[in-house]
């Protein structure tokens, strides 16, 4: 008799399994941050790069591992603070930033969010940025769409660059990577400008309120989930995180119309190599 040939374990997970598990971690994660959240006893740590990182990066992070660890045994994980658990480039990986935008979180602000990608192959499918300060919930799943608190969103129609609004990160971050006179040229041709951190600034490009992103400098873990809430939502996104393994590299995003016009701006070529 011929030995029957089992699925692994990754494959008998459906993407909606996986969709639901992230948005019960952002569910978690929301609880951990809440909590605090503006809390005058919050303990905060400087890490090597001066960058501040709190009890509550701490400790999102550490339950979403153990609860993948529990759920998904045989996927890596990869996240700002802790690092890579199991193979960096094994087939299925979650990709974590506990709170991207730790400085807002610190001092009070609400443009901060929890964001969990799952990727096959390195390409994400299943993507959840959670902003519970804002009361804002995103979810994408590859070729599924992008949906904001549950309903469908699209990026602008806005095709002028006159007419475009531009949100970006802080100008210390271009100042340091050099790019600060371009940002200042492209947002000077815009209708807007408004600085709003790395979630915010392409989670408004997705929504269609921005209509081009920019971020100066991130890593993997700060646009794996938005790339595809971004793309799912219409848009393009530029993730050049790969540039340097310690600091990473440009995000910039945009409805698609104004793509090509921003990364010629920013002075990347407009054949995307990433």
């Amino acid at each position: 008799m011929r030995a029957v040939a089992h699925p692994t374990p990754a494959k008998l997970n459906s993407v909606a399994d996986d969709l639901a598990l992230a948005l019960e971690l952002a569910d978690v994660a929301d609880g951990i941050s809440m909590e605090r959240f503006r809390a005058h006893d919050l303990k905060i740590d400087a890490k090597p790069d001066l960058s501040p990182v709190t009890e509550a990066d701490r400790a999102i992070e550490t339950y979403v591992r153990e609860r993948i660890g529990a759920e998904r045994p045989d996927h890596s994980i990869i996240g700002e603070e802790f690092g890579v658990a199991g193979d960096r480039n094994a087939t299925w990986r979650w990709v974590i930033d506990p709170i991207d935008g730790t400085r807002s979180f610190v001092r009070g602000n609400e443009t901060w969010a929890t964001l969990i990608a799952l990727q096959r192959d390195g390409e994400s499918v299943v993507g959840v940025a959670s902003a519970p300060a804002m009361r804002l919930r995103f979810h994408a799943t590859l070729g599924g769409g992008a949906f904001l608190n549950g309903r469908r969103i699209h990026v602008s129609k806005i095709a002028e660059i006159s007419e475009a609004l531009i949100t970006h990160t802080a100008i210390r971050g271009f100042v340091v990577t050099k790019q600060a006179e371009q940002l200042v040229a492209l947002a000077a041709r815009c209708w807007d400008a408004r600085g709003v951190g790395n979630s915010m600034s392409h989670l408004g490009v997705a929504r269609g309120t921005a209509d081009i992103g920019w971020t100066s400098r991130a890593n993997l873990w700060d646009y794996a989930a938005l790339k595809l809430i971004v793309t799912e939502a219409g848009g393009r996104f530029t993730d050049r995180s790969a540039d340097d393994p310690v600091l990473g590299g440009t995000g910039i995003s945009s409805n698609g119309l104004l793509h090509d016009l921003v990364l010629e701006a920013a002075g990347y070529p407009t054949e995307d190599p990433y």
